[in-house]
């Protein structure tokens, strides 16, 4: 019993560590697009990537050392997983948002907003069990 009450404890930690990295980067990625978008003007789907790039690199370096503390498994094995998961949930950010600006007629910062919402589920099982699971 104490053993369930550890692991419960531990992942309640991390989903706590990994949703004030994510707020973080939720912050940053949607002023990139703004900038990118509104004050640029580039269109929704370049700054979806320039705003994608910027946060996810902040998202994988803080993710790695503040919330899994996954600092003994390789750097490099860890970017590998890690792009993996990028282009997956890129891809689901990409599909989510051009449906909902194409199909729906919203605003693409709406569309980014419910593809958030899906890829945080995949980000968190993709970060605790792949790309910075605990070796050994």
């Amino acid at each position: 019993m104490q053993r369930l009450g550890s692991l419960v404890s531990n992942h309640f930690f991390s989903l706590t560590k990994f949703g004030i990295v994510g707020a973080i980067t939720a912050a940053i990625y949607f002023l990139v697009m703004w900038i990118a978008n509104s004050l640029i003007g580039l269109h929704y789907i370049i700054s979806i990537t320039a705003a994608y790039i910027t946060s996810t690199t902040f998202h994988f370096l803080a993710n790695r050392h503040f919330t899994f503390s996954a600092t003994g498994d390789s750097h490099g094995n860890q970017l590998l997983r890690y792009l993996v998961m990028w282009v997956v949930n890129y891809v689901i950010t990409l599909v989510i948002v051009s449906f909902c600006v194409k199909n729906l007629g919203l605003s693409p910062y709406i569309g980014v907003c419910v593809s958030v919402a899906v890829t945080v589920v995949t980000g968190y099982l993709f970060s605790r069990f792949w790309v910075f699971r605990a070796r050994g």
